[in-house]
């Protein structure tokens, strides 16, 4: 007799699907080797702010993708003795900025079928990634200058990571608005101020 595994596949920023990949198959487990491993708790980075004060730059401003209409920036990353801040902003116009402005509306509309929400996906880690929420301290900006539509996020995000962590890996995507993921890996090192 034999038993089907069932596998959780984790999803880019929806945490874990049950649906099977193309690319991976089913697995046989006769019945006496059955294994119900312990549940694989999600991990995720939930949003808190950083601390007020303190900590000590450890990776300044770096351009972590620039594309017609839209740019992501690495603003800085801070160590804390009990963490690492790390703070992001997306930069768009034209398009991007309408299709960012459209998914981060307000869905106060019962009877908007197509009301849906989507922001910028991101996952950091040292050793493995997990999804990170943002702390967004300042509002979007959503404006139009000149005819041209603007949009400007700059999320923060608290990695309770305990020091010294000599790297810290960054993926980031947003498909909805065009941005395809990108990742970087950064080498954590303390920086005088300026």
């Amino acid at each position: 007799m034999s038993h089907v595994l069932r596998c959780r596949f984790p999803t880019l920023g929806r945490g874990y699907s049950d649906d099977i990949p193309t690319t991976e198959s089913v697995v046989a487990v006769p019945a006496k080797q059955q294994h119900h491993p312990p549940p694989v708790p999600i991990r995720r980075w939930p949003e808190s702010p950083s601390p007020a004060t303190g900590g000590t730059e450890v990776h300044r401003r770096w351009n972590l993708a620039t594309l017609p209409h839209l740019t992501l920036e690495l603003v800085g990353v801070t160590a804390f003795d009990s963490g690492l801040g790390v703070h992001l902003t997306l930069t768009a116009d034209g398009r991007p900025a309408l299709m960012a402005r459209r998914e981060t509306r307000p869905l106060t509309d019962a009877r908007d079928d197509s009301a849906q929400w989507s922001y910028l996906d991101v996952w950091i880690g040292a050793d493995r990634l997990a999804v990170a929420d943002p702390c967004r301290i300042r509002p979007d900006v959503r404006a139009e200058d000149g005819g041209v539509c603007i949009y400007r996020t700059e999320p923060h995000y608290w990695i309770p990571l305990p020091p010294p962590t000599p790297s810290l890996t960054i993926t980031a995507e947003w498909h909805r608005v065009g941005l395809e993921p990108v990742a970087a890996t950064l080498n954590l090192s303390p920086r005088p101020r300026s």
